[in-house]
Order: C-alpha cells, then sequence, then structure tokens
C-alpha cells in the first residue's frame, strides 16, 4: 500500500499558484491566435452564387431596380476600406449560351440604366454599399430571354474570387401581371337555354365560375353570341374557354372576340379557326394585343362542331395591369 500523500498549507498555495499561471498561459495564447479560412479576403459577388442572378421582371410600365454589390469572403472583417469595381460585360452572353444551351439575347440599351460601377466595402462591414440597374420592362419584348451579365474586375489589394466574379442577370420571359374581371360584368346572349336563364343549364353557368356546370343553348345557328357588359372601360388581353362536360360535336370551333363602347359599333379583337378541345372540361387560354379600352366584350361564334345544340362551361375574361 502506497503512503497517503499530505500537502501542507505551503504546499498548497504552490499548486494554486503553479496551476492559475498554466491557465494564464494557455488563455493568452488562445487570444493570440487569427482564425481564417481558405479563402479569407477574397472579393466575390453574392448574386455570381448559383441562380440568384435569375430574376422576375413584370411587363409594366414602372421603372425596376436589379441590386448588385460585392462581398468580403472569409471569417473576419475587413479592417479598411475596400474598393470595387464592376463592368457591364454583353460579350459574355454568347459564351454562356454555348455553356448552357439557351438563347440569351442583350439587353437593349434603351431598357436600363446602372447607377453606378464602383462601390466600397467599408471596414467593418463585410458587403459592400449596393448599386444597381434600373430597367424599364415596357422596352422589353413578351417572350424573349434577356441578359445583362456584371462582373468584378477589381477589389483594390484584394484577392477577387474568379468562381464567383460574374453575376448573369436573367430572365427568360416577362411576367405580366394579371386578373380575372369576370365578376365585374353583367352577361347578355344571343340565345339562351330553352328553359330560361334560371335552368340547371342556363346562360349564367357560362361565368359562374365552375367548371362542372355549363352553359347550353338548343337553338344554336352561326352568329350567335355571348356579352360582357363592364360598369367602366376595361383594357383587356386574354380569356379562357372551358369545353363542356359531353357532345364535342356542341364545342365552339370558329369564333371572334370584339370590343365595343356604344354596343353598336363594334372591334375584331381576335380571331380564332378550327379549334379544337381535345378533352371534356378543357380550359384553353387565348390571348391577343389590345390596347384599347372597352366596355363591352363579346364573343360571336361563327361555327361549332357540327351539332344543333351549342354548350360551353366557362367564359373567362383576363386584365392585364
Amino acid at each position: 500500500m502506497k503512503n497517503p500523500i499530505y500537502l501542507t498549507y505551503n504546499n498548497m498555495q504552490q499548486a494554486i499558484l503553479s496551476l492559475s499561471l498554466l491557465v494564464f498561459a494557455l488563455t493568452s495564447c488562445t487570444k493570440d491566435v487569427v482564425y481564417e479560412v481558405e479563402n479569407e479576403g477574397h472579393i466575390y459577388m453574392a448574386q455570381a452564387y448559383e441562380n440568384r442572378a435569375a430574376l422576375t421582371l413584370y411587363a409594366i410600365d414602372t421603372l425596376q431596380d436589379i441590386h448588385f454589390g460585392a462581398s468580403y469572403g472569409g471569417i473576419n472583417y475587413p479592417q479598411s476600406n475596400i474598393t470595387v469595381e464592376f463592368e457591364a460585360d454583353p460579350s459574355l452572353i454568347s459564351a454562356y449560351n454555348q455553356a448552357h444551351g439557351t438563347n440569351f439575347i442583350a439587353f437593349p440599351e434603351n431598357s436600363y440604366t446602372i447607377s453606378g460601377l464602383q462601390s466600397v466595402i467599408r471596414a467593418g462591414v463585410v458587403d459592400s454599399d449596393p448599386l444597381k440597374v434600373i430597367v424599364s420592362a415596357s422596352a422589353l419584348e413578351l417572350g424573349t430571354s434577356y441578359m445583362l451579365p456584371i462582373k468584378l474586375v477589381s477589389a483594390a489589394t484584394n484577392p477577387v474570387n474568379d468562381q464567383l466574379s460574374i453575376a448573369y442577370f436573367r430572365i427568360d420571359s416577362l411576367i405580366r401581371r394579371e386578373r380575372d374581371v369576370t365578376g365585374l360584368a353583367t352577361l347578355a346572349v344571343s340565345h339562351e337555354n330553352n328553359g330560361g336563364a334560371g335552368a340547371g343549364e342556363g346562360s349564367p353557368k357560362l361565368v359562374d365560375g365552375d367548371v362542372g356546370t355549363k352553359y347550353l343553348t338548343q337553338n344554336y345557328t352561326s352568329g350567335m353570341w355571348f356579352q360582357l357588359t363592364f360598369p367602366s372601360a376595361k383594357i383587356l388581353g386574354a380569356y379562357t374557354f372551358t369545353s363542356g362536360n359531353d357532345a364535342e360535336g356542341r364545342d365552339p370551333r370558329t369564333w371572334r372576340l370584339e370590343g365595343s363602347n356604344d354596343g353598336t359599333n363594334w372591334t375584331v379583337l381576335d380571331t380564332r379557326t378550327d379549334e379544337v378541345f381535345t378533352a371534356r372540361t378543357q380550359t384553353r387560354r387565348f390571348e391577343f394585343e389590345n390596347n384599347t379600352a372597352f366596355s363591352r366584350y363579346r364573343i360571336v361564334i361563327v361555327a361549332n362542331n357540327g351539332a344543333s345544340l351549342f354548350q360551353q362551361s366557362e367564359w373567362r375574361v383576363i386584365e392585364y395591369y
């Protein structure tokens, strides 16, 4: 059996002092450590990462802003201000298209302005003061894919992260804001159901918002129409038809859309010929060019699919804004 160890008061004091000195030494060393990551201090564009440069732009007259800037990489903060420089470089689009199998074209020069191409990452923060591209979507065409590459070209004495130095700002197509305004109008028809408007398949079923119901008239003749009248004139840009639940011979096949402000003089806005609904209660959308506000819109059915009856589940009209 080992002899027990007895500490005198002085020995205990010496041991405590030694331990304290050891702890102090360890903590002092820890404070001197500077933690860094591989790309510490490298400057990059956050918008260059994955799909952050994919844009949503609306087909409206209001100017829309796209923000960009640079960021300080790592886990520390810059100790002094860093001036960053950018350039817009449409020449990069061709190589991007080739690499990604896309067909972007450059934003037209008259469609945008850039607030500036120089900014600063200030000491103690990681992001630069933001810059912006101001886009006028009215100068862009619907259905066209646009791109504007913005490149980070310098960051004072700091290195630039080449993998994240280019933001390919791009839109696949403009988005048009729209709303269904059918419910704001009053419906009239030239050919009513034999049971009247209140019948199970009376004309109000054409615009009740339910594809499970339908409007049917037993006395179809070429030139029949149905019409919506609004309290005030509206500029419509699209409409939808939903086919009936049975007997495809009753479906609309050839028709025209007309607009009027007095109920007498009508302007043809859209003409469709030999259209086919491939399924029952199928909804199809039809868009047309129109810059004029009308208080009345009507569909004139020139031909159905050959039956003596006409049917349709829904007619909806759409306003862009």
